[in-house]
C-alpha cells in the first residue's frame, strides 16, 4: 500500500527514477560528476565560485519546495497519469531495444562476439574452399595432371604463368601495405617450382594468396574491435536513447494536436462546401 505523500512533499514521477537506473545514464552521470569534481577541485578561487553557486541554489530550492508543493498537489492526479503512460512507453522501449538496459562493457562484448561471428565463418569458408582445391587437384594428377601440365608447357601456357607471378608478386605487397601482420604469424611454404610442375604451382600460388588475404584481414578487423573507444560507444548508447525518449515525446505531442485541431477541420470543410453550393445556384459575376 502506497504511503500518502506529504502535503510540503512534491509528487513523484516514477520515470524519471527508472530512466536515471539505466545502466549507460548511470554510467553518464558518475562520469559527469567525477569530471565536475575534478573540475571543482582544481584550484581554491573555482572550488570557493562553485560552493558559493551550490549553496545559492541548495537554498533556493529549499525556499521554493514549500510554495511549489501545494499547487503541484492540486495536478497530482494528471502527473501521475503522465507518469503512468510514460512507463509503458518506457517498458516498450526496453522491450523493443533491450540493449539499453545492459552496461557499456556488456554491449562492447556482444558487439565484439557478433562481429567475431560474422568475421570467422567467412574465414573458415575460404580455407576449406582452398583445402578442397588442393585436395581435387591431388585427385585429378593421375587422371589429367599430365595433360594439364603439356598444355601449360606450350608458348601460351607458359605467357600465362609468367603474368600470374608478375600479378601475385604485386598483389602480396598490396596486403603487405593495406593489411600489415599482426603478431606472430605461421610460416608459409613457397609454392612449387613452374619448372617442376606448372599446374601445382598455379594452384598453390593462388591458394598461398587467398589464404594469407583471409588471415590478414580477420587479424586486423579483430586488432581494430579490441582496441574500439569505450568512450564513443557509451556517447553513442546515450544518444540512442535520447532519441528514443524524444521520438516517443514528439508521438504523444502529434496525438494531442491532431485530437485538438480535428473538429476545426471538419468545420472548415463544411463552410468550403457550402460556398460551392452557393456559387453553383446562383451566378458567378466577373470584375
Amino acid at each position: 500500500m502506497a504511503t500518502p505523500q506529504q502535503p510540503d512533499e512534491l509528487p513523484q514521477v516514477e520515470v524519471f527514477n527508472r530512466v536515471l537506473s539505466l545502466p549507460v545514464v548511470e554510467r553518464a552521470l558518475s562520469t559527469s560528476a567525477s569530471t565536475y569534481c575534478r573540475v571543482r577541485d582544481y584550484n581554491q578561487i573555482v572550488h570557493w565560485i562553485v560552493s558559493k553557486a551550490e549553496n545559492s541554489i541548495y537554498s533556493a530550492t529549499k525556499h521554493a519546495v514549500p510554495i511549489a508543493a501545494p499547487i503541484a498537489q492540486k495536478f497530482a492526479t494528471g502527473i501521475h497519469f503522465v507518469d503512468q503512460k510514460l512507463c509503458i512507453g518506457l517498458d516498450k522501449i526496453e522491450e523493443n531495444v533491450p540493449i539499453i538496459t545492459e552496461s557499456p562493457e556488456q554491449i562492447l562484448e556482444k558487439s565484439y562476439m557478433f562481429a567475431l561471428q560474422t568475421v570467422k565463418p567467412a574465414v573458415s569458408t575460404i580455407s576449406y574452399a582452398n583445402d578442397l582445391i588442393i585436395s581435387q587437384a591431388s585427385s585429378l594428377k593421375n587422371l589429367s595432371w599430365n595433360k594439364a601440365n603439356q598444355i601449360l608447357n606450350t608458348h601460351y601456357g607458359t605467357v600465362a604463368i609468367d603474368r600470374l607471378d608478375s600479378t601475385a608478386l604485386i598483389v602480396d605487397k598490396l596486403i603487405d601495405k593495406y593489411f600489415p601482420p599482426i603478431g606472430d604469424e605461421d610460416v608459409i611454404t613457397e609454392p612449387t617450382s613452374s619448372e617442376e610442375d606448372k599446374l601445382l604451382h598455379t594452384l598453390q600460388t593462388v591458394g598461398k594468396l587467398s589464404n594469407k588475404t583471409a588471415r590478414r584481414v580477420y587479424s586486423n578487423v579483430t586488432n581494430n574491435l579490441k582496441t574500439l573507444n569505450k568512450d564513443k560507444i557509451k556517447m553513442y548508447i546515450g544518444n540512442v536513447v535520447e532519441f528514443l525518449q524524444i521520438t516517443h515525446y514528439l508521438h504523444v505531442v502529434n496525438d494531442k494536436v491532431q485530437q485538438l485541431t480535428g473538429p476545426s477541420k471538419t468545420k472548415k470543410s463544411k463552410t468550403k462546401k457550402n460556398s460551392r453550393r452557393e456559387t453553383t445556384n446562383g451566378h458567378v459575376k466577373k470584375e
